[in-house]
């Protein structure tokens, strides 16, 4: 039987080693919205009076990515916040050794690359479309401006970086060091935490290659832990899309390297 969605964010708090912020989690999400119904469901833009939310949203612009397109590249001066509309993307950086690592997957009604507006220097990180992908830009100039008269945009937005902090201490460390299985269990604990998944969906609108691309294995290897999974009763993997069942126990297995 499959979980409810409270009983599913449960598990991922008894299986991780910091509980995510709280926020009521949806069984299912519109494969992609436009801005608008973007910024509805964003709990940043909630507090904001309806001239301020009409004016941020006339602000934004809608920018499409293709299938194996970069979003933002490193090393470029970064101009604008996201929040996904519609797709699926993918966060790399370069390791020490030059080699590229893949930190994990972005789900729609995520925000994302405020870290490096902020430092207002290059960015650090790949954002590569693993899907053809609609992007919300927020340009620089009224982010910043939404920083310095309205706290609790602040607020959230500190708080982000602090749970992002945390959610790479917790979920990322080496996982070239971890066996198949446990990257693709650790990717898929990844895409169920509420930064890269803040809707709080449990039916993931992810292919098994996709998947297989952000856990950094083949997708032979992706198939038989998934399948591994399944028959274990944690997860049901459908046409396109992985639904989870049991997080805690795929999180054991991610931890088990």
């Amino acid at each position: 039987m499959e979980k409810k969605p409270d009983e599913l964010r449960k598990a991922h708090r008894q299986g991780a080693s910091r509980p995510p912020p709280s926020r009521r989690p949806r069984a299912d999400g519109p494969a992609g919205f436009g801005i608008d119904e973007l910024l509805r469901l964003s709990s940043w833009s909630a507090p904001f009076p309806a001239p301020l939310h009409k004016r941020v949203m006339e602000r934004m612009r809608e920018h499409r990515v293709s299938r194996g397109q970069l979003l933002a590249r490193r090393g470029e001066i970064p101009s604008a916040w996201f929040g996904l509309m519609e797709g699926l993307l993918k966060t790399s950086v370069l390791a020490a050794d030059g080699r590229s690592s893949t930190l994990g997957g972005i789900l729609p009604g995520c925000w994302f690359g405020e870290g490096a507006l902020l430092r207002g220097k290059p960015r650090h990180a790949d954002y590569v479309a693993l899907r053809d992908s609609r992007v919300a830009l927020l340009p620089q100039d009224d982010f910043a401006r939404l920083l310095q008269e309205h706290p609790p945009f602040k607020d959230f937005i500190y708080g982000q970086i602090n749970e992002r902090l945390h959610y790479f201490m917790d979920h990322v460390g080496d996982v070239r060091l971890m066996r198949g299985p446990a990257r693709v269990a650790n990717a898929l604990c990844g895409l169920a935490h509420p930064l890269n998944n803040p809707l709080g969906l449990i039916h993931l609108p992810i292919a098994q290659d996709e998947l297989a691309a952000i856990a950094g294995v083949s997708r032979q290897r992706c198939n038989l832990a998934l399948q591994h999974m399944q028959a274990e009763g944690w997860l049901h993997v459908g046409y396109g899309q992985l639904t989870l069942l049991a997080l805690a126990p795929i999180a054991g297995m991610a931890r088990a390297g």
